[in-house]
């Protein structure tokens, strides 16, 4: 069967939109006069040329590439699990799954994946074949558990673990928006006061016929600058960021920052702490799903952001290859936290690797999470009062010339 997208009216004269499965479109049509529709457009599911596939990647919501958001991939993955786990077949949980759903693009989505399915592919396979869509890490967790015969379990391993990382993630977007507006707000101010209060409080100054303070002289200048070249000042500093983020795409730009990165005293053990326990968190969910020791770490480095980190993992595996244990190789790579080593060292003796990688995982994040939040909390008013006190030195320049002149005048 396949699925077609369709727009219909109704009884009442109003135009509904749908997915429904027929084996042809024919058959699909015949179907919606049953239920007393008139179809007047049909898609094959995924074409994204029907109109409202195009109102919804103009909406922004789900790119017609494929490739959904990540609260939407959770609640696919938890579904599935949830489902898979009372015993329904592969194949009817993701049309279910498709069809709580009312996107079209991500509707479509699961049932091309569920179309393969019923073609004789595996679930990794079908997902595979949407590498936009889902990751090789998220596909690699779920070949795993087909072959361990454990798909439930690494669907809701692979649920929580996107669920704690959306968690992190909205608290720590939660936490700098209102800095982040504070700061534009303040940023806009100056620029007022800079542009358009300064340049008129100046042409007071000039029937003074005195000499004006450091401070002033200083305060004018950047408001001269400021409205001679702040426009393009601007400019070539939102090239120089677009420039920027594109060279950091490229490794040979990137590695020297992120080695620099990691020596740095407070973020870089931030920055360390955070991609090991996305290393930490994925060995753990392949390794407890049954996957060898070396794929799962071919597949956890794609997890590592830094590449300094991940150039290490690449040293890893090497010495696995030849050998060595886990533990022993990470302790000759000094970019890994000292108590994660510990950890998959102790767990290489005991037998149970994954579930230390488990343990070092939720250590690295609860740190991370109570740094981040000391740094958020602090982060407010700094800002404020920095902010505050440019206003004030701006004040401060434009006053002083008066209380000097009132000062001469006694």
């Amino acid at each position: 069967m396949q699925a077609y997208n369709y727009e219909a009216i109704n009884p009442k004269g109003k135009l509904i939109r749908g997915t429904i499965m027929a084996d042809s479109a024919r058959s699909a049509r015949a179907d919606l006069k049953i239920k007393k529709l008139m179809p007047i457009k049909m898609d094959i599911a995924g074409n994204i040329k029907t109109s409202h596939s195009k109102k919804v990647a103009s909406m922004g919501k789900v790119e017609s590439t494929g490739k959904i958001n990540r609260r939407a991939l959770t609640q696919v993955t938890r579904q599935l699990a949830i489902l898979i786990k009372a015993g329904t077949p592969v194949a009817e949980a993701l049309k279910v799954t498709a069809f709580e759903f009312e996107k079209g693009s991500i509707r479509a989505r699961l049932l091309d994946v569920r179309a393969k399915v019923l073609e004789g592919h595996t679930l990794s396979q079908a997902m595979a074949s949407a590498p936009k869509t889902f990751s090789s890490l998220y596909t690699s967790m779920v070949a795993a558990g087909e072959s361990s015969g454990q798909l439930y379990m690494v669907l809701n391993r692979l649920a929580s673990d996107r669920e704690a990382e959306q968690k992190v993630r909205n608290k720590i977007l939660g936490a700098t928006i209102y800095p982040i507006i504070l700061s534009i707000v303040a940023l806009g101010v100056i620029i007022i006061l800079m542009t358009f209060v300064v340049p008129k409080v100046v042409e007071q100054f000039e029937s003074f016929h005195q000499e004006l303070p450091p401070l002033t002289k200083l305060t004018i200048g950047f408001s001269e600058w400021l409205q001679a070249y702040g426009l393009w000042g601007g400019l070539v500093l939102f090239i120089s960021s677009i420039v920027f983020l594109q060279a950091m795409k490229t490794k040979k730009f990137r590695r020297p920052i992120d080695k620099a990165v990691l020596k740095l005293p407070f973020i870089g053990r931030l920055n360390r702490d955070m991609n090991a326990a996305r290393f930490s968190r994925t060995m753990s969910g392949l390794l407890d799903s049954s996957t060898p020791a070396l794929q799962a770490l071919r597949t956890s480095r794609n997890t590592v952001k830094n590449i300094i980190m991940s150039e290490a993992i690449d040293h890893v595996i090497e010495q696995v290859k030849g050998g060595s244990s886990i533990g022993k190789a990470l302790k000759q790579k000094p970019v890994f936290p000292p108590l994660m080593v510990h950890m998959v060292t102790s767990g290489e003796a005991s037998g149970d690797l994954g579930e230390m990688f488990k343990i070092s995982a939720d250590y690295l994040e609860s740190e991370f999470d109570s740094a981040t939040t000391i740094v958020l909390n602090l982060l407010e008013p700094l800002i404020i009062i920095f902010l505050g006190g440019v206003v004030l030195i701006i004040v401060a320049a434009i006053f002083l010339p008066i209380l000097r002149l009132n000062t001469l005048s006694f």
